[in-house]
């Protein structure tokens, strides 16, 4: 039984990414130095590795869900922001390993087409992607849906004028 030790480091605020091992998603705790952590028992020699980020705007009911938020937020008041820049995480890695690893995984500044992540190991370790891009398909949503908000503002703002008028 292989025990792998990994770490997550330098994770911005609202970048949190999917981790895969073998197809099977891994769960992380935080810990006191704001970096996360976990466990992972294999009986495997050599593991798939994947860093993902799906974004929310990709989803299948993407403008549903956003509309009710939106609403159910007072009309985006107190709605989170969506990520303005649609960036994606795309890191597929193969290890090979011993009977204790020890995985420290370095995340950079958010920049597309630029290499996402370092992999500190001792285990040897070929990388097959490892890049940030730009999600071209959640950047059109997310200006789909800023015109949306925009539009219902103003129908609000106009509608308020109106009934203040009429009561006046």
């Amino acid at each position: 039984m292989n025990t792998i030790h990994c770490k997550l480091v330098g994770l911005q605020k609202n970048f949190i990414p999917s981790v895969q091992v073998d197809g099977q998603y891994i769960f992380f705790k935080k810990n006191e130095f704001g970096s996360y952590e976990a466990q992972i028992q294999t009986e495997k020699e050599e593991i798939e590795f994947i860093l993902s980020r799906d974004l929310e705007l990709k989803g299948k009911f993407w403008l549903l869900y956003a509309i009710l938020s939106f609403i159910i937020s007072i009309f985006g008041i107190f709605e989170p922001l969506y990520d303005r820049k649609c960036i994606s995480l795309n890191c597929h890695f193969k290890m090979k390993l011993n009977q204790t690893n020890e995985i420290k995984i370095k995340f950079n500044s958010l920049q597309p087409s630029k290499k996402a992540v370092e992999i500190e190991t001792q285990n040897e370790c070929i990388e097959q992607t490892n890049e940030y891009q730009v999600d071209k398909l959640a950047k059109k949503r997310w200006i789909i849906l800023l015109l949306i908000k925009l539009i219902v503002w103003l129908i609000i703002a106009i509608l308020l004028g109106f009934f203040i008028s009429k009561t006046i």
